[in-house]
């Protein structure tokens, strides 16, 4: 008798779950993890070196080449930004941005993260073709 208890009540468990209105809908979607928006950001102090308008001149030559189509629609942007300008003072200041840096601010499923470039612009800087292919990889590895 008390086996039977036992199975009634596990056998109404297993109703319960089985139709549960879980099962009945269908599986929900999980978030993409697409970016809705990469900002790449290029700080710069008022009187530049060869090597920061170098690096500009390489991230704009990037994104003009392999990221025209996100470029035009917003996906991507270029900001270049004067550190000593007072209007550019907050941003600087986020960003730890004092000199020359350049960021991907990437903007993904309601999130922000900054990856910081700096140190890696600057040893790339004297090999235009990998400067360019490793941005590209960079960026399409957060797209």
């Amino acid at each position: 008798m008390k086996h039977l208890l036992h199975l009634s009540v596990l056998a109404i468990g297993l109703l319960f779950t089985a139709c549960g209105s879980d099962a009945q809908q269908p599986a929900k979607s999980t978030p993409s993890s697409v970016a809705t928006r990469i900002d790449v950001i290029e700080f710069h102090s008022e009187h530049r070196c060869a090597t920061c308008i170098n690096i500009e001149a390489m991230t704009r030559e990037a994104l003009n080449t392999g990221f025209a189509a996100q470029m035009k629609d917003g996906t991507i942007t270029f900001r270049l930004v004067n550190v000593e300008e007072e209007a550019n003072a907050k941003i600087a200041e986020e960003f730890g941005a004092y000199g020359t840096a350049l960021f991907l601010h990437v903007h993904k499923n309601g999130k922000d993260e900054k990856i910081d470039l700096t140190e890696w612009a600057f040893m790339q800087a004297s090999d235009a073709a990998a400067f360019k292919a490793e941005l590209t990889q960079k960026l399409r590895a957060n797209l």
